[in-house]
């Protein structure tokens, strides 16, 4: 079995979420929206950083403060169709499978201030994408 081979997506943090983008992927045209759920923003400053990954070095059981939500449509004759609907966790090693494709949350840091906001706060979100088959 060949391994996969991950390419990063073009989600850029600065530009906030909600989001979305499309992208070819082994000749096939998907468009992906990306949003983010958290429990607690309250009060806290623009540049509060949310990790969402789920704590690692701690001797009883969290939650991370939030997660985010991918959306993935494959466009074709008939349309978009929806292929992909589901919470996603920051976990290395967990691929997510949707019709061809293969997906990876890598990191997901996002700053209040990038919540339905604009502008350089510190978010960090690396998703990759593969082609299960050629």
């Amino acid at each position: 079995m060949n391994a996969l081979e991950f390419h990063r997506l073009p989600v850029a943090p600065d530009e906030g979420l909600p989001q979305a983008f499309s992208c070819v992927v082994g000749g096939t045209g998907y468009d992906f929206g990306l949003y983010a759920v958290l429990d607690n923003t309250g009060e806290d400053p623009p540049g509060t950083l949310y990790d969402l990954a789920s704590p690692g070095s701690i001797t009883e059981p969290a939650s991370p403060p939030g997660y985010l939500v991918l959306r993935v449509a494959r466009r074709g004759p008939d349309g978009p169709r929806v292929v992909f609907l589901r919470k996603l966790v920051p976990e290395p090693d967990l691929v997510h499978h949707a019709d061809r494709l293969a997906i990876r949350l890598l990191e997901a840091k996002l700053a209040r201030g990038n919540l339905n906001g604009r502008g350089h706060y510190g978010s960090s979100i690396v998703l990759g994408v593969a082609q299960r088959w050629a």
